[in-house]
C-alpha cells in the first residue's frame, strides 16, 4: 500500500490552534467522564436501579404523591402523555415541578410529539411526518427545528421522534406516522429531521427498531411478527436507522414486534436485537424500550419484563402503563442486582450511557 503524502495546508500557528482545540475537546471529554463517574459513585444501589426507568405521572399538576416518589426514587425520567397536557402554562409548570424533584440531576421529561396522529401539544409549528415527507429536506429540517425549539420553550428534555419506520403498505400500522413508503426517501427525511433538531437542547430518539412498517398489527394490542429476509431488512427496513446512527442520534427505541429469524422474543426484550443495533449498526447511544405496558407484552408480568429488558441490554425502561408501582419495579431490579442475578456492571454501563447523554445536552 502506498503511504499517502502529507501536504501541509496549515501554518504552524493554525496547527497549534487546531491542536489546542483538540486538546480542549479531549479535556472536556475527560472532565465529562469524570463527572459521570462521580455522579454514579454517589448513588445508592436503589438510585442506580431507578436511573434505568422512565415512569408516568398523573394529571396536569404534579400531585403530592407523585412528587414524593419522584424525590425518593430519582428515576432517569418522566414521560408525559395525553392526560398530562392542559394549557401551555400548566404544561410548563408541570415540567418545572418534575425537574425540581431532583435539582442535582433532574429527571429527563419526555413526550411523543410526532405531529398529526401522535401529538401532545396543540401549538406544534410542524405537521405530521407524512406531510413533511412531501417537502424538500431543507423544509423538513426547518420544521423539525421549529418543533424542537417549541418543546425546549416548554422545558422538555426528550422527544421520542422521528419515526424511522418505512410504511411499505397502505395497511401498515405506521402509514399515518411515517415519512413515506420508500426506504431511501425516509432515510433522507430522517437525516434532515435530525439535522434540524441538532443543538436545540432537546434529545431525540428514532423509532421503532428494527422497523414497524411491514406489519399491520397494533403492538398496543398484540405482538406483530416481522417476516423479512436479512438482506432485504438491511437494505430497506434498517436503512433509516443506519442513517440515523451515522448522524449521531442519541437514542433508538426498540419495537414490540417478533422477528422469528432472530429469536422468539419481541425485539424490545431481545438480546439479539440489541446486538444487531450495537454491533451491526454501530450504535453507542441509549437504547430505550417502547412502553413496556403495551398489549404486545401481555404474556409477561411487569417484573418479568424488567428482567428480560435488562438482560437484553436496554438502557432505559419506559413504562407508560403498568400494574406495578414505580417503587416496586425499582426495588425488584435493585434486589436482582444485590442477589447477583444481574451483574452490577450491567446496570453501571446503562447509567453511564444515560448520564453521558444527559450531561452532554443538559440545558
Amino acid at each position: 500500500m502506498t503511504r499517502p503524502v502529507f501536504e501541509p495546508g496549515l501554518s504552524r500557528r493554525a496547527l497549534v490552534g487546531v491542536c489546542g482545540l483538540l486538546l480542549t475537546r479531549s479535556q472536556r471529554a475527560r472532565a465529562q467522564e469524570s463527572g459521570v463517574d462521580a455522579l454514579a459513585a454517589a448513588m445508592t444501589p436503589r438510585e442506580r436501579a431507578a436511573r434505568m426507568f422512565m415512569f408516568p405521572v398523573s394529571g396536569t399538576v404534579l400531585s403530592a404523591e407523585d412528587e414524593a416518589w419522584l424525590r425518593t426514587l430519582k428515576p432517569a425520567g418522566v414521560i408525559l402523555v395525553g392526560d398530562n397536557f392542559g394549557t401551555p402554562e400548566e404544561v410548563r409548570a408541570l415540567v418545572t415541578a418534575i425537574h425540581a424533584t431532583n435539582p442535582k440531576l433532574p429527571p429527563l421529561v419526555a413526550l411523543d410529539q410526532e405531529g398529526g396522529i401522535v401529538s401532545r401539544i396543540a401549538d406544534d409549528p410542524a405537521p405530521d411526518a407524512p406531510t413533511m415527507g412531501q417537502l424538500p429536506v431543507t423544509e423538513i429540517s426547518a420544521l423539525a427545528r421549529a418543533r424542537a425549539e417549541k418543546l425546549a420553550a416548554y422545558g422538555f428534555d426528550v422527544n421520542f421522534a422521528p419515526v424511522a419506520d418505512v410504511a411499505f403498505r397502505p395497511d401498515s400500522f405506521m402509514a399515518g406516522r411515517a415519512f413515506g413508503d420508500d426506504p431511501q426517501v425516509v432515510a433522507e427525511d430522517v437525516a434532515a429531521y435530525l439535522a434540524g433538531v441538532d443543538d436545540t437542547g432537546v434529545l431525540h430518539g428514532v423509532k421503532h427498531f428494527p422497523g414497524h412498517g411491514r406489519v399491520s398489527a397494533d403492538s398496543h394490542e398484540a405482538l406483530p411478527v416481522l417476516e423479512v429476509d436479512a438482506a432485504t431488512w438491511w437494505e430497506e427496513d434498517a436503512l433509516p436507522f443506519r442513517v440515523a446512527v451515522e448522524a449521531g442520534v442519541p437514542m433508538v427505541m426498540l419495537a414490540h414486534l417478533a422477528v422469528p429469524s432472530w429469536d422468539e422474543l419481541p425485539a424490545s426484550l431481545s438480546p439479539k436485537s440489541v446486538r444487531v443495533l450495537r454491533q451491526d449498526l454501530g450504535f453507542t447511544g441509549v437504547v430505550v424500550t417502547d412502553d413496556l405496558g403495551m398489549g404486545a407484552l401481555a404474556a409477561w408480568t411487569s417484573f418479568e419484563i424488567v428482567d428480560l429488558a435488562v438482560a437484553a441490554g436496554n438502557d432505559l425502561l419506559l413504562f407508560v402503563v403498568t400494574n406495578a408501582e414505580p417503587e416496586a419495579l425499582v426495588d425488584h431490579l435493585a434486589a436482582r442486582v444485590d442477589s447477583g442475578d444481574i451483574p452490577p456492571e450491567r446496570v453501571a454501563a446503562s447509567i453511564a450511557r444515560l448520564l453521558r447523554m444527559q450531561l452532554g445536552t443538559h440545558r
